[in-house]
């Protein structure tokens, strides 16, 4: 009586409208062990991977001879291995000179190893020298020494000179190696040649 009534009150629900849930049919797993005779064979997605995978065997790549080794043209730009080249050296060096009391400033040239005077700094060149064509900055570079000189006073002994600068001054970083003076500074310019002598008209 109870699945009567239970038939006839689905049969109700349906008629209006509901649908009642049903349990699902489980579900089997078909493997080769189970499978019917003349039943279809499973996926292969659904199938089991194989435990043991065998490596394949290394490819032998036959050795390259030197004759199939061509060398690489060389390029435009690649520079020849060797010495670098060295700085062009010049004979004369462009300073400015300032003083820092009166603010009068002058511009002049210092030959190589010839001492020159300013107020009462002596400037003496030893080397002038600007960068190399493979240096990435262009610059002057100029060894010299300054020495702290006053003139001599009439009737008066001349003061021994004091060294106030030694060592090399960069014209693209003039802070770099600076002159220390309370009353004087002075940076390098450039590096030129020295002009040719004008001959004298006869």
């Amino acid at each position: 009586m109870r699945a009567v009534a239970g038939l006839v009150a689905a049969t109700a629900l349906a008629a209006a409208g509901w649908v009642s849930a049903q349990p699902a049919p489980p579900i089997q797993v078909v493997t080769p062990e189970t499978a019917k005779p003349g039943a279809p064979k499973p996926s292969p997605a659904e199938q089991a991977p194989p435990i043991n995978v065998p490596a394949p065997a290394p490819i032998a790549v036959p050795p390259i001879s030197e004759k199939e080794v061509a060398a690489a043209p060389p390029t435009p730009d690649a520079k020849p291995s060797g010495a670098p080249v060295r700085r062009a050296r010049y004979d004369v060096a462009v300073i400015e000179a300032l003083d820092k009391v009166t603010a009068e400033s002058l511009r002049f040239e210092a030959a190589v190893g010839r001492p020159i005077r300013f107020k009462s700094l002596v400037f003496t060149v030893k080397a002038c020298e600007r960068s190399a064509p493979d240096e990435a900055v262009d610059d002057s570079i100029a060894y010299l020494t300054v020495d702290s000189q006053p003139r001599a006073a009439p009737g008066r002994p001349a003061l021994a000179p004091r060294q106030a600068f030694k060592g090399w001054m960069y014209a693209s970083s003039p802070g770099l190696h600076p002159l220390e003076h309370p009353v004087y500074d002075a940076w390098l310019i450039t590096c030129r040649a020295a002009a040719p002598p004008i001959a004298s008209a006869r």
